[in-house]
């Protein structure tokens, strides 16, 4: 995984954008990667719907920020935020096949002793899950803020984060 001892900050989206609000994830780490710039020590990866392939990055990881289409129980294209005991319990809420993938891989890391001692979930709260290209209006007005919330947990954490300059055309 990573070349030296240093733990780094693993940054994972997560979800598949073929089935519209389920591509959260990857459409907002899509988004961070175009809009900021991260200092070193921080692995951005799109995880996709990887299930139990992840099990390794995520146990080297000093830190761990998900990436997720969340159901919570708030209104569609609300911000979402899963910290600590309630991480397993909200993500258990089956959303899609990868969603139950990360429990496990969560929970296994746990019970070896591995999951980053500062495991968080930024997401949005879905609308609904079906073959589309396409989110929902008020889960992508939410995808949108995501980048942000991003760089603003990352900062938390004392990760550099600044805005890439803009690309002239």
């Amino acid at each position: 995984m990573w070349t030296n001892n240093v733990r780094p900050v693993l940054v994972l989206g997560l979800g598949n954008p073929i089935m519209g609000d389920d591509g959260v994830g990857i459409i907002a780490l899509e988004r961070f990667r175009d809009r900021f710039e991260v200092g070193a020590g921080i692995e951005l990866m799109d995880g996709g719907t990887w299930g139990m392939n992840l099990l390794p990055y995520i146990e080297s990881a000093g830190k761990l920020l998900l990436v997720d289409a969340i159901r919570a129980g708030l209104v569609p294209g609300a911000d979402v935020f899963i910290d600590g005991p309630d991480l397993p319990r909200v993500l258990g809420q089956k959303l899609s096949a990868h969603q139950v993938d990360i429990v496990d891989v969560l929970t296994l890391a746990q019970v070896r002793g591995t999951l980053p001692l500062m495991t968080v979930a930024l997401g949005v709260e879905p609308v609904t899950i079906e073959m589309r290209s396409d989110m929902t209006p008020a889960v992508e007005q939410g995808t949108e803020r995501l980048p942000d919330r991003m760089a603003s947990q990352l900062r938390e954490w004392g990760i550099r984060v600044s805005p890439r300059a803009p690309a002239h055309a």
